[in-house]
């Protein structure tokens, strides 16, 4: 049943799967350390940044919209995309050790996901600090709203919603609606 609806012959759809697509999509993953799945699409202008060790998985029937920028880098960095996840227009997804997206979730447009954040100790020049890495989850069947910002450690449970703008600097138990500056509860998942 979610197949069909995903599978729509809907030309202005960024899941309608054309040969252009299909070619952009097979022409983008030729390189060795992506994996991708059947039927995912990799939209023109997809930003993909991989040091020599990253590994990008994308399942199938996965759609990474125009704009998006991909960037792993060092020291081991991982991106899983499972089936049928679908990326947003213009959204950054920035892994030094995982970001791990579960299956049906929606990342809006404009989004930006981090595993990392910068020390700032005093006595040293920031820009020669070392990261601070913690890996995202984003469970399965979530949705961020556009312009979602999560940041490194943070663990969103399954089925869970998010609002548009929001920060989450915190997990999120599974099937929460949550909003804000910081991303606050604000009630269940009916």
């Amino acid at each position: 049943m979610v197949e069909k609806r995903l599978l729509l012959k809907d030309k202005a759809s960024m899941r309608y799967i054309s040969w252009r697509r299909r070619l952009f999509t097979f022409l983008k993953t030729l390189d060795r350390r992506i994996e991708c799945g059947k039927n995912a699409v990799i939209m023109p202008h997809v930003d993909l940044r991989l040091t020599d060790n990253a590994k990008l998985i994308i399942g199938d029937y996965c759609v990474i919209d125009s704009y998006a920028m991909l960037q792993l880098s060092k020291p081991e960095p991982r991106i899983i995309l499972e089936d049928y996840v679908t990326v947003g227009r213009g959204t950054f997804i920035s892994a030094k050790k995982l970001v791990h997206i579960g299956k049906y979730s929606m990342i809006g447009p404009f989004c930006q996901i981090n595993d990392q954040s910068h020390s700032y100790a005093k006595g040293e020049l920031i820009m020669n600090q070392l990261a601070c890495i913690e890996p995202v989850r984003i469970g399965s069947d979530c949705w961020l709203g556009s312009g979602v910002r999560v940041l490194m450690g943070v663990t969103i449970g399954d089925g869970s919603v998010i609002g548009a703008g929001s920060i989450v600097t915190k997990s999120i138990p599974p099937y929460q609606i949550w909003a804000g500056n910081p991303a606050r509860y604000i009630r269940d998942r009916d």
